[in-house]
């Protein structure tokens, strides 16, 4: 019958084509269509979701490979755009490979069903401490997908106006980047802090090669 390949051309599958031919109810056929609309609605978001994830990661890895290449490690003042992320608080032991693949993190996320995009993102209270090494505390954030559902908090990255640098290489030896940033912010007659951010652009997610790792370092400045 004709109708059994119209239904089968909006995607039904054979099971929900039972008893399609023999029952000229209206209320079957919506019923049917409402529940295929709800179906497809909820795949067309986890497409998009999907969709996102992968672009944001193919940027992040465009990104890394452009610093790399042209050896982009000088600092400069940029203004972030507000942005919303999902947020955990968390002890922090200069372990980067622990924090970057996060297992405690991917769980809480899981668990309330919340979908992340873009590159993980450590938050630190107190960039002097974070720059001697004397921080103990991190804050794991990352941006949720396009299609959120999770009901999880959220707290705000941006608005405001940051020195930015890229450091290419082992994040052992991030620590030196911090104080060509404080020396640079002192020069130009700016006050940075009190906190920082690392965003993470090629990690261990990326490739096992320490020399190849892109971490951007935001500090947010006001002027003296």
């Amino acid at each position: 019958m004709p109708i059994l390949k119209y239904y089968k051309q909006m995607g039904f599958k054979l099971q929900d084509m039972n008893g399609v031919g023999d029952n000229n109810s209206c209320l079957f056929h919506e019923r049917n269509f409402l529940n295929q609309i709800s179906f497809l609605e909820d795949e067309e978001k986890r497409i998009q979701n999907s969709r996102q994830a992968l672009m944001d990661w193919l940027e992040l890895i465009h990104e890394g490979m452009n610093v790399t290449s042209n050896k982009f490690e000088s600092i400069n003042i940029k203004y972030i755009q507000p942005s919303q992320y999902f947020f955990l608080d968390q002890d922090f032991d200069y372990d980067y490979k622990e924090s970057v693949i996060n297992v405690p993190w991917i769980r809480y996320l899981e668990e309330n069903n919340a979908e992340i995009t873009g590159p993980v993102i450590l938050a630190f209270d107190d960039c002097q401490k974070k720059s001697l090494e004397l921080a103990n505390r991190v804050t794991i954030m990352q941006k949720p997908v396009r299609n959120n559902d999770s009901n999880l908090p959220l707290e705000n990255i941006g608005g405001k106006t940051f020195i930015s640098s890229y450091y290419i290489g082992d994040h052992s030896q991030m620590y030196k980047k911090y104080a060509d940033m404080e020396n640079w912010a002192k020069k130009n007659g700016y006050n940075c802090g009190p906190n920082v951010y690392e965003r993470f652009v090629v990690d261990y997610w990326t490739t096992t090669d320490i020399n190849m790792f892109v971490t951007e370092i935001l500090i947010p400045i006001v002027e003296n």
